[in-house]
């Protein structure tokens, strides 16, 4: 707690110091804004505002119970968007312009030098929170001109309205408006009839799911191949290599049952003619017969070895091909699926068209229907009532300048601006101003001060003698004394 306090002390001895430091740009920037501030209260041309209020509401269409079953009776409740649409009908250029013909008409003095966008600019419009009122505003210099302005603007609005919501010849317009989005919309599903003829589905979507599985069957069984692909080129490729040895082999690292039993039988010949020759001359007739046996079994074998590559061979080929066919059937799915795609994108730029078209049906039928009931009930029951709940009037005080909040706020602007000021000028002045200051920056502690004193003022011989420093047997100075001796060093820039 008594450090937060020391903390708190120390930022206000800051501020007061920055103050004290800067005292004449703070004052002079308050004050000359604050007399911007009473100037611009004095001097400035007052405005006076107009203010009307306008009343939204339904026609609550009441019958009897006789009458239901007769008369077709509706009633529209009003919108968000129905008191945004009279906010914009308020403010639109045809009702200003219109207002502005009128005072023209009526040949007011002041209706010459008018102008519409002026006008619009200072005209406001707002709804009362919870509830159907538009709150009307205009700001002139005068108060009787605001009022008349405003006056022919809420009468031309009156007139404007009632020409726009229904006009003469509507149910007509309607109906050719319905007719025109009926055929629009017969073309629209013709179109969609047509795309799904030439995708030859009736959901592409469905389809293109459908071949992504088979896509990806086809992928896992082109993968196998290409596995098998690669151990038969390498069967191949090893037994090519053994064929072309002059050396007798048995071929026992062939997975083949035939060529296993001519290659044992071939094994036990080799294992009786070595048992033979132990008892017979290589020339004898014993010998030479297995020999013969032999030589036969070897062609045999080799016979039989060469089948089996070709049979690899043509494995291999089939392998190949069928790696072939399955390229063409993923890319032929490929191909589909890219022509689906934009046959579904078509689709359903076609469906929101389609959509689109139907709203647009709907709310001209809708259209349509008020303005037959407006034709056949009587025209306030059918729309929206407009009442105007206060004509322009003017409380004839001024709404700018507002004397008081402009003191208070020239003041208030005026302080924080020239405390802002003084802040950054003190916080870019990297002068020496105190003791502290000088401790900081060289490190050295300060042994006493010498206040500064103007030459002009007091007579060399009544300065006091500093005091003289025990362990400085040269007689100068220390480094702090020495610095307030000389104001001048005072005044380095520290950085």
């Amino acid at each position: 707690m008594q450090h937060s306090s020391q903390q708190f002390e120390n930022y206000l001895r800051e501020l007061l110091l920055i103050y004290f430091a800067r005292q004449s740009l703070i004052l002079t920037t308050a004050a000359l804004i604050f007399l911007t501030a009473v100037a611009v209260a004095l001097f400035a041309t007052p405005r006076y505002s107009a203010q009307a209020a306008v009343l939204v509401r339904s026609a609550e269409v009441q019958r009897s119970p006789d009458a239901i079953e007769s008369e077709d009776a509706r009633a529209f409740k009003v919108g968000e968007e129905d008191l945004r649409s009279e906010l914009e009908l308020i403010r639109s250029p045809a009702v200003i312009q219109g207002a502005v013909s009128r005072l023209l008409a009526e040949q007011r003095p002041f209706a010459d030098g008018l102008e519409w966008l002026r006008i619009q600019k200072d005209l406001t419009t707002e709804l009362v929170p919870d509830s159907r009122v538009i709150h009307v505003a205009l700001q002139r210099d005068a108060a009787d001109q605001a009022i008349e302005i405003l006056n022919a603007i809420l009468d031309e609005y009156i007139l404007r309205r009632s020409r726009i919501i229904y006009p003469e010849g509507s149910t007509e317009f309607f109906s050719a408006q319905l007719d025109r989005f009926r055929t629009q919309i017969d073309d629209t599903e013709q179109q969609l009839v047509a795309l799904a003829a030439t995708a030859g589905t009736p959901n592409p979507l469905k389809e293109i799911e459908h071949n992504l599985l088979a896509k990806q069957h086809l992928g896992e069984r082109l993968n196998a191949l290409g596995g098998d692909e690669a151990t038969l080129r390498e069967q191949l490729r090893h037994l090519d290599k053994v064929l072309a040895e002059k050396e007798v082999r048995n071929f026992s690292f062939l997975q083949n049952p035939t060529i296993g039993e001519m290659a044992a039988r071939l094994v036990d010949l080799q294992v009786e003619r070595g048992k033979t020759a132990r008892h017979y001359e290589d020339n004898a007739q014993a010998v030479t017969v297995i020999d013969r046996q032999i030589l036969s079994s070897v062609k045999q074998l080799r016979r039989e070895v060469d089948d089996y590559r070709d049979r690899l061979a043509s494995d291999l080929a089939a392998n190949t091909e069928q790696q072939r066919v399955l390229n063409a059937r993923i890319s032929a799915i490929e191909a589909r699926n890219l022509e689906l795609n934009l046959k579904s994108i078509e689709a359903d730029k076609l469906n929101r068209q389609a959509e689109l078209l139907h709203q647009s049906f709907a709310t001209f039928f809708k259209r349509r229907q008020e303005a037959e009931i407006n034709t056949k009930v009587d025209s306030a029951m059918s729309r929206f009532y407009v009442s105007i709940l206060n004509r322009a009037y003017s409380t004839g005080h001024p709404v700018f300048p507002n004397r008081p909040m402009l003191l208070v706020v020239g003041v208030l602007a005026g302080l924080v601006t020239g405390f802002s000021l003084g802040f950054v000028r003190e916080f870019f002045d990297h002068s020496f101003k105190n003791p502290r200051d000088l401790e900081q920056f060289s490190g050295l502690p300060l042994l006493f001060s010498i206040p500064l004193i103007k030459e002009s003022c007091t007579p060399l011989s009544s300065r006091p003698e500093p005091y003289p420093n025990p362990g400085n047997t040269s007689g100068d100075l220390p480094a702090s004394a020495w610095t307030a001796a000389n104001p001048g060093a005072g005044q380095h820039r520290g950085g």
